[in-house]
């Protein structure tokens, strides 16, 4: 039993820490995007009309040079964001794996002195255990706050609004669904 309750709190600790990576790569995507669009538009507003003045040939080609370079730049952003949340995904799939193995195994010892010997491990372990998964819990709050920051709310927002559409015209046809399976519970019965 407190193996079980010790593996469930590692395992809601391992997620936080998971979710709280995972946000911090959207908050460095979200704000190398944001970098880049400040340097383009001061470089278009600022610069290339007093540039425009002098050399408007050059003004044109180191636009054009900036274009691509921001395009790279802004590729290369999300190359590294994308590959990390695959790799953040990956690593904590396999770490939970192996936890939940590891626990099953320890589920499983019949030797009564090395079970109790892993309870009384997993007692000792468990104020430590939930004092991890508060710490996770406010890395979280953190790094949702980074994200936010970094322009990802009106994102979340949106993945809302959108989830809460598809409920909501979902919903008539789950209504419908459920009202058919009653009469045919009914018929058969």
């Amino acid at each position: 039993m407190n193996t079980q309750t010790l593996n469930g709190i590692t395992l809601e600790t391992l997620k936080n820490y998971s979710t709280a990576a995972t946000q911090a790569v959207v908050a460095y995507k979200l704000g190398g995007h944001r970098l880049v669009s400040v340097v383009n538009s001061t470089l278009a507003n600022s610069v290339y009309p007093r540039t425009a003045k002098l050399a408007p040939r050059a003004t044109v080609r180191l636009d054009e040079v900036r274009g691509n370079v921001s395009d790279v730049v802004t590729k290369g952003i999300d190359e590294i964001a994308d590959r990390t949340v695959k790799a953040i995904k990956s690593g904590s799939a396999a770490a939970a794996a192996q936890l939940t193995k590891v626990s099953k195994f320890a589920t499983g010892i019949d030797n009564q002195i090395v079970a109790n010997g892993l309870q009384s491990a997993a007692r000792l372990t468990m104020p430590g255990a939930n004092v991890a998964l508060l710490v996770s819990s406010k890395v979280v709050e953190g790094a949702n706050a980074l994200a936010d920051a970094a322009g990802a709310r009106p994102l979340r927002k949106a993945v809302r609004k959108t989830a809460a559409g598809v409920k909501r015209n979902a919903a008539p046809v789950v209504r419908k669904t459920k009202a058919a399976a009653r009469k045919a519970t009914r018929r058969a019965a």
